[in-house]
């Protein structure tokens, strides 16, 4: 081979193992309102003023797709502490409404409590299945989670989820 084949060839063999090693999933801290979690992109954000049950919130969110799925961390904060787990429900039962949800557990999991050094790592998501506005299949797998009067939702959206597109989202969450 001569000279001007082999420096060609080495130059393609380098862009295919850079494109290789490339990862889909470019995870990034990202904090929310006293919760640090890892998104796979940069994300958006975005903040409405909504009725939650009987609570009228500030609903402030942060995502982004990567790998053909959605990522999102939501937070509202409650005012009145006796109207958290009311929210919460309303949240919820908006949430799972909306994508309409097939797999939904018969008795409704409490939100997980974060407390300062508290390890995330046994976490267990809700894995749900649903459809999109458009009538598509979406797998879902979601966590709300309080700390004090603040709610967070922990979401990601897809056609499939793979260990590999969730695992680090729900093991790396941490109270800020």
């Amino acid at each position: 081979m001569n000279r001007h084949l082999r420096s060609r060839a080495a130059a393609l063999a380098l862009a295919i193992g850079t494109a290789a090693c490339s990862p889909a999933l470019n995870w990034r801290e990202v904090p929310m309102q006293g919760l640090v979690a890892l998104l796979p992109c940069k994300p958006d954000h975005a903040e409405r003023q909504l009725q939650l049950g009987p609570s009228g919130v500030t609903l402030r969110m942060s995502g982004c797709e990567a790998s053909g799925a959605l990522y999102a961390i939501s937070h509202v904060r409650v005012v009145d502490p006796a109207q958290l787990q009311a929210t919460h429900m309303a949240w919820r039962q908006a949430t799972l409404a909306a994508m309409q949800a097939t797999a939904v557990p018969v008795t409704v999991p409490p939100p997980s409590t974060l407390t300062g050094g508290q390890s995330q790592s046994a976490l267990n998501p809700e894995k749900l299945v649903g459809k999109r506005p458009d009538g598509s299949a979406v797998q879902a797998q979601l966590i709300w989670l309080n700390k004090g009067q603040d709610i967070y939702h922990v979401a990601v959206y897809g056609s499939t989820l793979q260990p590999e597109m969730t695992e680090m989202l729900f093991s790396e969450l941490s109270p800020r």
